[in-house]
């Protein structure tokens, strides 16, 4: 294989992995998807009342940073080597420091906060869907399919493909509708459809999905949303542990 073509690292873990991961896991873990979806609906929430209300706009600045402070707080603590924890830690309560005593004149702009939040993590699930259709690599779809029925037929397999590429194209026009109504319409606009439009656009396309697997793929056992999550979860981990991260 030539040095330039990318090499596909996809080693699927066993077929009905998800489950048996469920089982062996604490009772909280397994239920903590339903923490994780209430804390969402609440940010959201909050999120969107706060670009609606006169006067909040500090309130919304400091809640449209809450994820990037999040992110490098994480990135920070998994740092591999231990002597760039500590000056990164600091680098990061600077930045939270500068970002309070500035709280006033950057909450005119709170949105620029909310929309890199909402375009940055559509623009990165586009990638990671995108990325795997790249040639030598196995598609994503493909990959949670296989860890849920193991070895996928000719069949499941194209279709499976078709639903990564589905994704892609629909993660880029979130994007898209995203920048141009930030740029075209007010805040608040943009805001019921990040915060509000967004969610049940997904929780559609998931919908369609498994109408339309049902149609092209009959005789195929066909599990739900949980499944999926079920499944990436045992991916994720299973990539973890092959590159040695902290899972």
């Amino acid at each position: 294989m030539p040095p330039s073509q990318p090499v596909d690292r996809f080693s699927p873990p066993a077929a009905g992995v998800p489950p048996a991961l469920d089982a062996a896991a604490p009772r909280w873990r397994r239920h903590a998807w339903i923490g994780a979806v209430a804390a969402f609906v609440a940010y959201e929430s909050a999120l969107h009342r706060a670009a609606h209300q006169p006067g909040a706009e500090v309130a919304a600045l400091l809640l449209g940073a809450a994820p990037f402070l999040l992110v490098g707080f994480v990135a920070c603590r998994r740092l591999a080597a231990p002597i760039l924890r500590v000056p990164a830690l600091l680098a990061l309560l600077a930045a939270c420091a500068a970002l309070w005593l500035c709280r006033t004149p950057l909450a005119g702009h709170f949105g620029w906060t909310y929309y890199l939040q909402h375009a940055g993590a559509n623009a990165a699930l586009g990638a990671m869907f995108a990325l795997s259709l790249r040639r030598g690599r196995t598609p994503l779809c493909t990959q949670i399919a296989t860890v849920i029925h193991g070895t996928l037929s000719p069949a499941h397999a194209r279709y499976t493909v078709r639903v990564t590429q589905a994704w892609t194209l629909f993660f880029a026009a979130m994007v898209g509708v995203s920048t141009l109504l930030f740029v075209l319409a007010p805040v608040a606009a943009w805001s019921s459809f990040a915060n509000l439009a967004t969610p049940l656009l997904i929780a559609l396309m998931f919908a369609g999905e498994a109408v339309c697997r049902r149609i092209a793929l009959p005789g195929v056992r066909h599990g739900g949303l949980l499944d999926a999550v079920h499944g990436y979860r045992a991916l994720m981990t299973a990539r973890a542990a092959r590159l040695g991260l902290p899972r």
